[in-house]
């Protein structure tokens, strides 16, 4: 894939498992999974989550005397507020930079039918004209200029703006696309003929028999892989829609790509039948068919927001199931045959009991105790000197620790957030060894350096090798980052190639909390000082 133009900014590898890919989301990254991450320049210069709260009631005084009031004539309605002029991406990356030109390093970027509010009152207070293959820039808010072009557009009727915001990333989600693992993949750039099938899928006759053999073993697992082991956990049912409506695109929209290798993840936004099988629209518009990808499952874990309900310390459960131990009549801990399940957690007491040469910690519920060895225990934070020449109220900063598999978000001293993450599989880095050729998460204490809804990631050393979309993605270090891994659900187990993978839930979260904001309808930001403060991030054993 063609690279970002310089300057470039740090950026993360996830992959995999983010150790041996780069991401570069806008740029050129190595590391964290052995992919990397980038962005195709243009070629012109250039917690939960929870729903709204719903309004307070008014108190029941309030209420009973506004009942017996006469009625009110109604206030005159006030005029609509005419909505702010925007400027809309027709490419995967509108450079935003912070001058009306090219040659200015880009503070961020707008992705395929993603739109940013003008600057000023009008389409015309916000335009400069443009130079050097420039039709005109346009101020966006808060900070930074678009150059409108190929891009770019401030005609929101515009053909390939109306296809690209019909199919835009759902950033209110945390899985901003649907996602699948390839099982060999290809991908056609209009909907493929039977001809065309055929010379691209070498399989295609045996492929689409095993297809029709599985639909008729639906639901037995068994079954479906005596057929065709690859084909378990394929969605095989039609879609029941018709094809949408479709533009010749070209390579500032679609990656030039005509495959996913096995393995490899996939970005898509709806499905639609075709000529008797049902294919999907990706994230860069490409088709594929359906068949030849398996869907991964949502993981619905997340962490605890703390607060006065819930405090530290308290015990995380990774890989299994862990029994509860509570005291026999003789006053020793005995097992129980209760258990806390996997991925689960528990408030501590801070009480801890040595038995038989083994610690075991007292849990909030009555009596009960689970082995110290069984549990990722988080405790909180009492010291924290970085913060000496920052406000300690207000300062933001994320506490991970590599091998207990842990993330603590905090606002000073404050515990605000608590969960666990999967690091690198090779846990810290070894003296003198470069964290990537091991799958190490870097220790020591780092900035945001950038925030990405969503990258690609591209091997680093095999550039077949992709994860589409990664979602949620903040740069900290050079090719690592912390970001959410929404193909597997181990959470607290060393799973990346060095970064730090979050459940899609817990990304969503930390990349929202985190400073600096990412500014409405941007999909990506460089953090520089201009956007403010940078949320620290404390990388430790």
């Amino acid at each position: 894939m063609p690279r970002a133009p310089a300057p470039r900014p740090s950026a993360f590898v996830p992959g995999a498992s983010c150790a041996s890919l780069a991401v570069l989301a806008l740029a050129t990254l190595t590391g964290c999974t052995s992919a990397k991450t980038e962005a195709t320049p243009s070629p012109s210069p250039a917690a939960e989550l929870m729903p709204p709260a719903p309004p307070a009631a008014a108190p029941p005084a309030a209420s009973a005397a506004a009942a017996a009031a006469p009625a009110e004539a109604p206030a005159p309605a006030s005029a609509p507020v005419p909505a702010k002029p925007r400027i809309w991406s027709k490419g995967r990356f509108a450079w935003i930079h912070p001058q009306p030109g090219a040659s200015h390093a880009w503070i961020g970027y707008l992705a395929l039918g993603s739109s940013a509010p003008l600057k000023g009152s009008s389409v015309e207070a916000a335009r400069i004209p443009g130079y050097a293959g420039c039709d005109a820039w346009y101020a966006v808010e808060p900070r930074g200029y678009v150059c409108a072009g190929a891009t770019a557009t401030v005609d929101e009727k515009d053909p390939a703006i109306v296809i690209l915001r019909r199919d835009a990333a759902d950033v209110s989600s945390p899985w901003p696309y649907q996602y699948g693992e390839s099982i060999g993949a290809p991908r056609y750039d209009h909907i493929p003929t039977r001809a065309e099938q055929r010379e691209a899928e070498w399989d295609l006759v045996k492929h689409e028999a095993n297809v029709e053999k599985a639909r008729a073993a639906a639901g037995d697992t068994a079954a479906i892989a005596a057929i065709d082991k690859s084909l378990v956990g394929v969605d095989l049912a039609p879609s029941g829609e018709g094809p949408p409506e479709l533009l010749p695109f070209g390579p500032l929209v679609r990656e030039n790509r005509k495959f996913v290798q096995l393995g490899s993840t996939i970005a898509f936004v709806r499905a639609f039948e075709s000529g008797g099988r049902t294919f999907v629209l990706t994230a860069d518009q490409a088709i594929i068919p359906k068949d030849r990808i398996k869907p991964y499952p949502r993981s619905t874990f997340h962490g605890i927001s703390l607060g006065d309900d819930v405090k530290l310390p308290l015990a995380f459960f990774r890989q299994k199931p862990r029994p509860k131990w509570k005291r026999g009549e003789d006053g020793k801990l005995a097992k129980t045959d209760e258990t806390f399940p996997r991925l689960g957690w528990v408030g501590l007491t801070g009480a801890r009991v040595e038995q038989d040469g083994k610690a075991f910690v007292e849990t909030k519920e009555s009596g009960i105790y689970v082995l110290a060895e069984d549990a990722q225990i988080v405790e909180a934070v009492t010291e924290a000197p970085w913060l000496a020449d920052k406000d300690p109220n207000k300062s933001k900063w994320v506490d991970v620790r590599v091998l207990n598999g842990t993330l603590v978000a905090y606002e000073g001293l404050r515990p605000v957030y608590a969960t666990m993450i999967s690091p690198g599989r090779g846990g810290v880095p070894y003296p003198g060894i470069e964290p990537l050729k091991t799958a190490s998460t870097p220790v020591g204490l780092f900035r945001v350096d950038g925030k990405f809804r969503t990258a690609t990631m591209v091997s680093s050393s095999d550039e077949n090798f992709v994860h589409s979309e990664v979602n949620w993605v903040l740069n900290f270090s050079g090719p690592h980052a912390l970001h959410g891994a929404y193909w597997h659900d181990a959470w607290g187990e060393p799973k990346s190639g060095g970064c730090v993978n979050l459940a899609p839930i817990d990304a969503k979260w930390v990349f929202d909390w985190t400073d600096p904001d990412v500014p409405e309808g941007w999909h990506g930001m460089r953090a520089v000082r201009e956007f403010g403060q940078s949320t620290i991030v404390r990388i430790r054993r």
